[in-house]
């Protein structure tokens, strides 16, 4: 029987496995030796940070298959990959509740984070209870808020609201509870009060490359008001982060600098995972799962051969783009050969989106740069489409805020068709958004906010039926959401509820 967890009031995790009641101690700590000074917080805080490590192949941002980054484009139609396996069932959305196989793993895994939430509420609470001056609980609480909204983020955008414990139910360990998953409401008021509280109390310039801020905590709500449609809040968050723009953070002038070894703490990255070649844990992989194993790349680094942009989507790149500079359509391999779409079964599925550039110091698959996680170019579009959908209409500020990103990428400002109307307007940006943010993750939120989710996957669905004749089903708007594993329902006694998946 698979594992489900809840949170303890001393940091300790009750589970149920194989239908027995035990008790596991994640972190060998107690509210009676720990807390106690302000480096207790500190690494109590550091704590949260491991499940975001780029490194571990399970983590939320891991760039294989399960990471949130990989989810969130190969299973729309900017990402996909040569390997087949679990990636065809993601990018045609084959999934449904009993759905077996690998893929089943990577509901689980992602699923199985629930309990983060709880862990994290936790530790807050014991900051707050700590002796420590004021100054320092606000910061460390705030901290652990914004992670905790992150993960509130992560996971209501894959499942909808999932289980967590009350302060009730952490204040009695001993007593066990099912949980159920919160409500639509009850989500809204765990994400809003954790995410303002840390807009509050957190500095705006970090302490270190990756530790949450003002304009990260603003981040995340805002994606959050995205997924939720309340486009309202979401204006004045985004021009609350405009604010900071000079101050803080800008639109770079070079699109690929962002995501070059110089480019490493640039001010257009609002949020990132601060990388590094020489530790595995802190490694960058995403070049490795795109670079071809021939490709004449640096003399250590090792590719996998894996990803690719779909050439149906590239071909939607207007000419010029410079944000095109790092996808590569052909190559002369390292035996001096020419490689292209006829003689490569990776390039014949589509384009490879190097997106992060060339680090030196790559060894096997470990890049050192940044793993980009939100941007300022993100805060432009987002406000543009916020002030479209509250007005009815494409201001001219709007617009304007579409032709900075566009300007940057080297192209002409949107012609008249393309803002005659809202709905022309949308379906411009939401064309700016993918070629803007490909390999980010982002694709999958864009596409269902602009309800074409499910559309363009039946396109694609339709299109490898009629080539191949594989037989695929044609899915609808429960995909908006990912199955929850029977098992997590099996063993809340029904307590958790499964997404809509009917066939």
């Amino acid at each position: 029987m698979k594992t489900i967890k809840y949170i303890a009031a001393t940091l300790l995790m009750l589970s149920v496995t194989s239908c027995e009641l035990e008790r596991l101690d994640y972190t060998e700590i107690s509210p009676d030796n720990f807390f106690k000074t302000e480096t207790d917080l500190k690494l109590a805080v550091n704590s949260l940070y491991y499940d975001f490590n780029p490194g571990d192949f399970k983590s939320v941002y891991s760039a294989d298959y399960s990471g949130y980054q990989i989810i969130g484009d190969m299973t729309t139609d900017v990402l996909w990959s040569c390997w087949a396996w679990e990636s065809d069932e993601l990018y045609f959305q084959q999934w449904y509740a009993t759905v077996g196989g690998d893929i089943q793993n990577h509901a689980y895994s992602n699923f199985e984070r629930y309990n983060y939430l709880s862990k994290a509420r936790n530790t807050i609470r014991r900051i707050e209870a700590s002796p420590v001056s004021e100054e320092a609980k606000s910061l460390y609480s705030g901290e652990a808020k914004a992670l905790r909204g992150w993960m509130g983020l992560y996971l209501y955008d894959m499942f909808g609201p999932v289980p967590v414990a009350s302060d009730e139910v952490l204040d009695d360990p001993q007593t066990f509870v099912y949980l159920p998953r919160l409500t639509e409401e009850e989500y809204d008021a765990m994400m809003e009060a954790d995410l303002r509280d840390a807009i509050r109390d957190l500095p705006e310039v970090p302490e270190a490359r990756g530790r949450m801020t003002k304009g990260a905590a603003r981040m995340i709500l805002l994606k959050y008001y995205m997924i939720k449609g309340y486009f309202d809040k979401a204006e004045t968050l985004a021009r609350e982060l405009m604010e900071m723009e000079g101050r803080v953070y800008g639109l770079q002038t070079d699109y690929n600098y962002i995501f070059s070894k110089e480019g490493i703490g640039n001010n257009e990255v609002i949020l990132q995972l601060a990388c590094n070649s020489t530790a595995s844990w802190y490694s960058n992989y995403m070049t490795a799962e795109v670079l071809p194993a021939d490709y004449p790349w640096s003399e250590k680094a090792t590719g996998w051969g894996g990803y690719v942009m779909p050439w149906d989507f590239y071909d939607t790149f207007e000419a010029g783009d410079k944000r095109l500079k790092n996808v590569i359509t052909t190559y002369t391999n390292k035996k001096g050969e020419k490689i292209d779409r006829t003689n490569s079964a990776q390039l014949a599925k589509g384009a490879l989106p190097l997106k992060y550039g060339k680090d030196p110091d790559m060894k096997d698959g470990q890049s050192g740069i940044d793993v980009v996680i939100y941007r300022y170019s993100d805060v432009l579009l987002t406000l543009a489409e916020c002030i479209n959908r509250n007005e009815g209409r494409p201001t001219t500020e709007a617009i304007g805020l579409v032709n900075r990103v566009r300007n940057r990428a080297g192209l002409l400002a949107l012609d008249d068709s393309e803002t005659a109307s809202a709905e022309a307007f949308n379906e411009a940006l939401l064309l700016e958004r993918g070629h803007e943010f490909y390999l980010e993750g982002l694709r999958r939120q864009d596409l269902i906010r602009f309800g074409k989710y499910v559309e363009y996957a039946n396109k694609r669905i339709d299109t490898i039926n009629k080539q191949e004749g594989r037989g695929y089903f044609n899915v609808h708007d429960g995909h908006n959401r990912f199955w929850i594993p029977q098992s997590f329902i099996d063993e809340s006694k029904g307590a958790i509820k499964q997404n809509n998946y009917d066939r």
